[in-house]
């Protein structure tokens, strides 16, 4: 049980890691196909990642990224 907090709290330091970088948890989200919910929750600790190692490769690969995807992604408007 010791080793789930401790991956939960690299996973919360990968993510914060991101963040510094300029990434925002929405846009991890998007990378990674999950809900924002589901990356805030890991991100506050309220729930860990059913696979943790494999959340923390894909983290890795998004660190390893050099484009960080913009804050907010426009859609066409349905009023045209």
């Amino acid at each position: 049980m010791v080793l789930y907090g401790v991956m939960n709290e690299i996973v919360q330091a990968k993510l914060a890691e991101l963040k510094e970088k300029g990434w925002t948890l929405a846009s991890i989200a998007r990378e990674l196909e999950l809900s924002p919910v589901t990356v805030e929750s890991w991100n506050t600790g309220i729930r860990s990642p059913a696979n943790p190692k494999s959340v923390l490769d894909s983290l890795d690969n998004l660190l390893k990224c050099k484009r960080i995807p913009k804050k907010k992604i426009y859609t066409k408007s349905k009023n045209l």
